[in-house]
């Protein structure tokens, strides 16, 4: 992993030119994606900065498509995802999680080279995990515009036993979400959703011990929850 990959309490706020008391702040609210070690504060760079753009409203010329139907920019996770884009998955290596989270779309024909798919989830991992901490990650290309043009979807993986997929706080993973779409603005706003839906272990927990049709009605209850927060 390249040595700026990983900043500090300092670092983080300097990047992002504000105050470490802010940065603190930050942290107590669970507003930034982070994790301790050692008692110090750390910070993934590349994570950092899909949360980053993710909070920005900025919305691309050619991404509008995306948003028309909601100029809010609100993305129901019910336009991305059914019962038949929810897996049970089996603890393996990160090639294999991966495989059984990409065989759904292999099947509705979503996917049509499975194998060069799963190789650029691959890359993607090898620059930093896509696991998130509190038992959760976000697998997915790390262009968006390389994804297959077939429209937007969202598999929802389930792993009860927890697997190892290198999250950042040395956890095993137990919810995957791999998101198929060819829209940055889309894919930056999905990212930061399920960051905010699950921000504690137990929100994963509970989720991967449900059968995959109830998981379903509970992340959409889980959305709805947040939403009526904001």
């Amino acid at each position: 992993m390249p040595e700026q990959e990983v900043l500090t309490l300092a670092e983080v706020a300097q990047y992002l030119r504000i105050a470490e008391k802010t940065v603190l702040r930050m942290i107590a609210r669970n507003e930034i994606p982070c994790v301790k070690v050692a008692n110090q504060w750390r910070f993934l760079k590349t994570v950092i900065d899909d949360w980053l753009l993710a909070r920005m409203n900025v919305v691309p010329q050619d991404d509008l498509a995306a948003v028309l139907s909601n100029p809010e920019g609100i993305i129901p996770l019910k336009r991305l995802i059914n019962e038949n884009l929810v897996v049970p998955l089996k603890p393996g290596t990160k090639e294999e999680v991966l495989s059984q989270l990409v065989e759904p779309l292999v099947k509705l024909e979503l996917v049509t080279e499975p194998q060069d798919f799963l190789r650029k989830l691959l890359l993607r991992e090898k620059i930093t995990s896509t696991a998130l901490g509190r038992g959760m990650a976000i697998p997915h290309l790390r262009h968006p515009r390389e994804n297959p043009g077939s429209g937007a979807h969202l598999v929802m993986g389930l792993c009860p036993e927890g697997t190892d997929f290198k999250s950042h706080d040395g956890q095993k993973t137990h919810v995957f979400f791999l998101l198929l779409s060819d829209s940055e603005t889309l894919h930056l706003r999905v990212i930061a959703k399920l960051n905010s839906l699950f921000r504690n272990d137990e929100a994963a927990l509970k989720l991967c011990r449900l059968e995959p049709a109830q998981a379903l009605e509970e992340l959409f209850r889980m959305e709805s929850t947040l939403l009526h927060e904001v």
